[in-house]
Parts: structure tokens; sequence; C-alpha cells
């Protein structure tokens, strides 16, 4: 997208602040942050590393399931484990999409 419209305002201290504090807590530029703002978005904060400590064991324990399935003798058992590390990658999408992605809020 092209933007060749300019907007300038006034803000106080206090304000350019607390933007500075808000886009680079979502690591985002202040008019990446204001864009997102615009468009009833509420950009999510930053994630600290215990978040991708916590993705990282729950990948590496699906991939031990699936390692466990690779073992099985019968093919039920098979599947069935492959469903089971399946459901826990799902799962591990799910947190990701609530924490990592961006909030459409009520404007």
């Amino acid at each position: 997208m092209r933007r060749n419209v300019k907007k300038s305002l006034w803000m106080s201290k206090e304000e350019e602040w607390d933007l500075k504090q808000k886009a680079q807590a979502a690591c985002l530029t202040e008019s990446e942050f204001i864009r997102q703002r615009i468009a009833g978005y509420t950009p999510p904060q930053q994630i600290d590393d215990r978040f991708w400590r916590a993705m990282d064991l729950i990948r590496e324990f699906a991939d031990r399931i699936d390692a466990v399935a690779m073992k099985a003798e019968n093919s039920v058992d098979i599947i069935a484990v492959m469903t089971e590390a399946r459901k826990w990658r799902m799962f591990q999408n799910a947190i990701e999409k609530e924490f990592l992605r961006p909030k459409r809020g009520d404007c």
C-alpha cells in the first residue's frame, strides 16, 4: 500500500512518552502502532522469554510423541499417538494465536 498522506499532530510530553512505550512494548514503530489502533486493533505487547520456552517445551513434547508413534508395532497405535501429537500442536498454535495476534477492539 502506498502511503502518500502525511498527518501531523501535537501531543504532550506524557502522551509522547506513552506512545513510545506502547509502540516499543509491541515491537512496532510509532506509525505502525497508530495505524493498528486506527484500524481498531490492540497490538499485543512483546512476549518475554518464558513464553517462548513454554512453546519450545510443547513443541518438543509433540515431537517426542511422534517419535514414540514411529516405534509402535501396529497402525492403530501409530494413528492414535500421532493424533495426540497433532492435538498438542493445535494447542500450541491456539496459545500463540491468543498471545501474538492483534486483538480487534470496539472503536
